[in-house]
């Protein structure tokens, strides 16, 4: 029998699919509505739970329940179906049946929210539905409270909070601190970071990415340094860590992969929270021995610990909530924090509790609360397979009709308003210009059976599939592509920001995700191959070299994309040349990346001493550069001499300067900045295709691959 077929015929269907009688038609559809919004578990007695001794923690092997093992075989096994299905026409099916997709577009309209996203929603729901703001103990602080949001780009959180607060409770005084990782840090892998830094540019006061400006929290000393600048935190009464990692490639294994990640978060919160405060954690599937052992932790630390589905998290996925409330205190947890921490940078390898340790009525608890959860997930899957390019109207028009019930519901039952005055940024203003195009927007190709077998295909193969799908892309820039820039001002002062070294960008406010993946996946084929290949090739860089000079005053100065990228060098080749460098020159640059802040702020900074700054899209070595009639600027070579002398002293510490001008001043004051993508996904596009020619062209004449 297929799997759709057996579906067919086992799954409990909505009204959507399963229709009843005409005369209880309105009562069954308004009671399915109505427990939509249930999905909910609270974790009970927890006043019987209590901790182990320090010294019994992350002493036995991880172990297992047999019970929960068997749910999660069981959901994989329903996830498997979806294996063969193309993610794109996938994710468009499931959107169209999300049973809460009327909320977003009736909030936009009716209300106006700031940073209006599905995690508006969410959180929107969730302090509405359990006591997530302490009002009383935030009363006895003189009605003052600090809130702080771990993992928490875009920022949707804060400003839900900051909708919630402002209509509900205006007399309390809020402050806030936020960290995630950072946006402008180049280091940072791709695919845990999120593009939309809108509201984070306009508000990075409130941001803290940690002592190596990673944003990591994952990392110690970052929390240290986390922990400094939110003192005191006595009166820091909700926490909240909206933390994940992309696991499309393992989507079996989504709970193993994110255990780091919320073990640092719940130890984070553990640290910084006020007695009587709330913290809430998103988690996945309740498997495994370390996140019952987590959830047992936090239902020892709080009097009150709650797991919801948001009838506004997307029903398919396995993302729930754990909403802890009415924290014990810093002195209920101290004895256990420093056991905590030498587990905090490595993750738990061990079973954070002995399984004996763990009563076996939580356990139970446990079990019941997976089993629920899993089997709401299976069934949305299970209809979401048998709809599929469906197109019977009269099951369209009762969806619609209950997305329409949820939409009237939500906005009801959570008391939405508008919010008259009060926002943080501003709805314009975050709704403005952005800094991504998004042309390249990350998009899944292909089912996910699809997708491994492309891992596994031979280098050269891959790398035809790369310049292929490159190739399709829409480029807004093209050969011999010029376009001239004017700057009018120069930063007052500069704001040099220092922290881990990188030698590739990983990800980039200038490039997109798709794009900068594209670029590091044929980097890493060549290594694979055995090949060095140098962009632009000196051959091409001679051939121009002998072109501009045989102009009068123009000085070259070369770079190569394929080089590690090394930020001291950069700012040392481009201070030394400009002590050289006479009034009414000329200077080229050749091979130079616009990815990182720091390059795209020294071009800024050094386009200040010339009257123009063109950009040319050459096929034989990238851009070409041109800085025209240098006006010998003094305070330009101070400004380079300051960064200079910064660089040698970071060196020596072992970190490397990240930027030199604020974000939100290089975007006001630099149109380059909103050029620099499509200048990006060109180079990239000519880079490949510039490798896929030499490899093939070796191969042919049997050349060494050096």
């Amino acid at each position: 029998m297929e799997p759709e077929e057996h579906m067919l015929k086992t799954a409990e269907t909505p009204s959507a699919i399963k229709k009843p009688s005409c005369h209880n038609k309105h009562k069954n559809t308004n009671e399915y509505v109505n427990n939509l919004f249930k999905k909910h578990f609270s974790i009970l007695s927890n006043e019987h739970y209590s901790l182990p001794e320090p010294k019994a923690m992350f002493k036995d092997n991880l172990w297992k329940v047999e019970e929960l093992q068997m749910l999660k075989d069981e959901l994989n096994n329903i996830k498997s179906y979806l294996d063969n299905y193309d993610a794109m026409e996938w994710q468009a099916h499931t959107r169209f049946r999300n049973i809460a997709k009327d909320v977003m577009t009736r909030l936009r309209i009716d209300i106006e929210p700031e940073l209006l996203t599905q995690a508006w929603c969410k959180f929107y729901e969730i302090v509405s539905s359990f006591p997530l703001v302490p009002v009383i103990h935030i009363n006895r602080n003189n009605k003052y409270f600090k809130s702080i949001h771990l993992c928490e780009a875009p920022g949707a959180f804060i400003t839900s909070l900051n909708h919630w607060l402002k209509t509900n409770i205006p007399d309390i005084q809020w402050n806030w601190i936020a960290t995630t990782l950072n946006p402008y840090y180049e280091g940072n892998l791709s695919s845990v970071m999120i593009d939309d830094d809108r509201f984070i540019r306009h508000t990075l006061s409130h941001w803290c990415f940690g002592e190596d400006n990673t944003g990591n929290i994952m990392n110690l000393k970052n929390l240290d340094e986390l922990m400094k600048t939110s003192e005191p935190h006595h009166d820091i009464f909700l926490i909240t860590a909206d933390g994940s990692i992309d696991c499309t490639d393992v989507p079996a294994e989504q709970e193993s992969v994110l255990t780091h990640l919320h073990f640092c978060e719940t130890v984070a919160a553990l640290h910084l929270l006020a007695t009587g405060g709330s913290f809430l954690l998103k988690i996945f599937t309740i498997f495994e021995c370390n996140t019952v052992c987590l959830i047992y932790l936090l239902s020892c630390c709080f009097n009150h610990v709650d797991i919801i589905k948001p009838i506004t998290s997307k029903e398919g996925n396995s993302e729930t909530y754990m909403v802890c409330t009415n924290f014990k205190g810093p002195t209920f947890i101290s004895p256990y924090l420093e056991k905590l921490r030498e587990c905090y940078e490595y993750g738990p390898k061990q079973a954070i509790f002995s399984k004996h340790d763990i009563p076996r009525a939580f356990i139970e608890q446990i079990t019941e609360c997976s089993r629920f959860f899993k089997t709401q997930q299976c069934l949305v899957i299970e209809n979401n397979i048998i709809t599929f390019k469906s197109d019977n109207r009269k099951m369209l028009r009762d969806l619609k009709q209950i997305q329409h019930m949820v939409a009237d519901k939500y906005i009801k039952e959570y008391n939405l308003k508008k919010l008259e005055s009060g926002e943080i940024v501003g709805k314009a203003i975050v709704l403005g210009k952005n800094t991504n195009t998004n042309e390249h927007k990350k998009t899944l190709q292909g089912s996910y059976h699809q997708r491994r077998e492309k891992q596994h295909l031979a280098p050269l193969d891959r790398l035809e599939n790369f310049c292929n799908d490159f190739n399709q892309s829409k480029l807004h820039i093209s050969s011999s592509t010029c376009r001239k820039f004017e700057f009018t001002k120069r930063p007052e002062s500069l704001h040099i920001r220092s922290g881990k070294i990188f030698h590739r960008a990983y990800n980039s406010k200038f490039c997109s995700k798709s794009a900068l993946k594209v670029r590091n996946g044929v980097d890493d084929i060549l290594v694979e191959m055995g090949y060095k290949i140098q962009f632009p090739s000196t051959e091409n860089i001679r051939k121009l070299e002998n072109k501009i000079f045989t102009k009068p005053q123009h000085k070259i100065l070369i770079f190569f994309y394929t080089d590690e990228y090394d930020s001291h060098e950069i700012i040392s080749k481009i201070y030394d040349t400009m002590q050289h460098l006479n009034s009414g020159e000329n200077l080229v640059l050749i091979g130079y990346s616009l990815l990182t802040y720091l390059n795209v702020g020294l071009l800024c900074l050094l386009s200040s001493a010339f009257s123009l700054l063109k950009i040319k899209a050459c096929d034989d070595v990238g851009l070409k550069i041109t800085l025209k009639n240098y006006n010998s600027n003094l305070k330009t070579l101070e400004f380079l001499h300051e960064i200079k002398t910064a660089s040698l002293n970071i060196q020596k510490q072992g970190r490397a300067i990240l930027e030199i001008i604020p974000v939100s001043v290089l975007y006001e004051g630099f149109d380059l900045c909103y050029s620099a993508e499509e200048f990006n996904h060109w180079v990239i596009k000519t880079y490949i295709n510039y490798v896929l020619c030499e490899i093939k062209e070796n191969i042919v004449e049997g050349k060494s691959n050096t």
